[in-house]
């Protein structure tokens, strides 16, 4: 592009930003955006039943009756802080009686442990008065503690020591591979991970495109609405005047995405504060097998996101400033969102069930094939599925597509500023972009004529 073509970009991207957050509904609901990011985190734990446990308690006495033959330690119970300081007491009383000494005691608390023989399992049943400081809560809290003192009691009774115990607990890593990438040393993701990052992944990459389709539509067509090309074109030409509006709509979205990280940094920080965040882990890994331990994640992998996440955008924006260009009123918008949906739909599911088939013809296909390189290229790279050599050259490939996007966004723009017919169909639309090619080559050639 000549420099003559770029000029007065500047202008119409502060004007277009102007008039964009000028508007009372733009701010309200990027207020509600960033107040719903900066609670989602501590309503998600909540939600879990993460919160941080107190190490204040009610419950001042414990009537203990255990009806097994494990004897269990009363220090194991006060070594939980919370009941460090609990008066704990066996009995044989029966549950009347025990009934009668919680009503009378509003502090107290009594808890029967029994072990059914038949069916081979140890019951633990905690209870407290109606009427008193004791809570619900902490009384289940203290339910599980005679679960871990009850467990500590059949331990030395078959005289487990604590390394013992230890092994016991301790979990296999499984990793299943080739044995050729085993003896290469290579480190890849499990399947379960590999699906569930493509998936993550490729659901934000939606989101980005979706974002820029409907503002670079919007804006694409709006001077056809209003009547005002003409007086545009006398000072802005038509490639400045897509550029700009393009790069408006880049702040509009990255802007938005940068309230909601900051957001969630500071819901994460509040979380932090009330409940332990491991239970969020622990979720991930037990419900959705994810392990993030071979996922090759670090400063430099954070600079590779960023420059995908770039160039998904460019390719995205381009395609929708081209198919936004063939629009001249609100209509035409659903043909041109059928296109750009079907071209995001063929890269996300394809992305989505490639790492299934664990083919590592299927991932480099997939990463180097520019329709669903952008899905496929990054998620594959830090699960190990694909090498840097093969990362930079989908990159590459990715960078060249978005390069010849722009060039054409910023030509049809031009054809089809004072277009003002239905949406054009494939053949009208190459045909329409023939001539205007000839045309300028034409026009290119009178004015070197005129220079000699």
């Amino acid at each position: 592009m000549k420099n003559s073509n770029l000029r007065g970009a500047g202008t119409v991207f502060r004007y277009t930003v102007q008039q964009h957050y000028k508007t009372p509904s733009v701010i309200i609901f990027l207020t509600i955006l960033f107040l719903i990011a900066v609670t989602a985190i501590p309503i998600a734990a909540m939600a879990l039943g993460g919160k941080k446990e107190s190490t204040e308690t009610g419950i001042r006495k414990l009537y203990l009756r255990n009806e097994t033959e494990y004897a269990i330690d009363a220090e194991d119970i006060r070594s939980e802080v919370r009941y460090g300081g609990l008066e704990i007491e066996e009995t044989d009383a029966d549950d009347a009686a025990l009934n009668e000494k919680l009503t009378k005691e509003e502090d107290a608390a009594a808890a029967v442990v029994s072990l059914n023989v038949a069916d081979q399992y140890f019951s633990i049943s905690t209870h407290y008065g109606r009427e008193g400081v004791v809570t619900h809560t902490d009384a289940a809290l203290l339910n599980n503690t005679l679960e871990s003192a009850l467990h500590q009691a059949l331990l030395r009774s078959l005289s487990v020591t604590e390394v013992q115990e230890t092994m016991i607990r301790s979990k296999a890593m499984p990793q299943v591979s080739r044995v050729s990438d085993f003896l290469r040393g290579v480190e890849e993701t499990n399947a379960d991970t590999h699906v569930f990052m493509n998936i993550a992944y490729n659901y934000f990459i939606m989101m980005l495109c979706a974002l820029s389709m409907g503002y670079i539509f919007q804006h694409s067509m709006e001077e056809k609405i209003s009547k005002l090309v003409e007086m545009l074109m006398v000072s802005v030409s038509p490639t400045a005047l897509l550029l700009g509006k393009i790069l408006a709509v880049t702040l509009f979205i990255f802007g938005g995405l940068g309230l909601i990280a900051i957001g969630l940094l500071i819901s994460f920080l509040i979380t932090r504060q009330i409940t332990d965040l491991t239970s969020f882990k622990d979720i991930a890994v037990t419900l959705l097998h994810f392990d993030p331990t071979a996922m090759k994640i670090n400063a430099g992998t954070i600079v590779l996101l960023i420059i995908c996440i770039l160039l998904v955008y460019a390719i995205s924006a381009s395609l929708s400033g081209i198919l936004g260009s063939c629009c001249s009123k609100t209509e035409d918008t659903q043909q041109a969102s059928l296109v750009v949906v079907l071209f995001l739909m063929i890269g996300y599911l394809g992305s989505t069930f490639a790492p299934m088939f664990e083919s590592d013809a299927a991932n480099l296909f997939f990463s180097l094939f520019p329709v669903t390189s952008i899905f496929s290229a990054f998620p594959n790279y830090i699960c190990g599925k694909i090498g840097m050599p093969v990362l930079v050259l989908a990159l590459v490939i990715q960078g060249v597509t978005a390069a010849l996007l722009m060039r054409l966004a910023g030509t049809v723009y031009k054809m089809m500023l004072m277009y003002r017919g239905g949406f054009p169909k494939p053949k009208q639309f190459i045909q329409m972009l023939k001539e205007h090619r000839a045309a300028q080559k034409a026009e290119a050639g009178k004015e070197d004529s005129h220079a000699v």
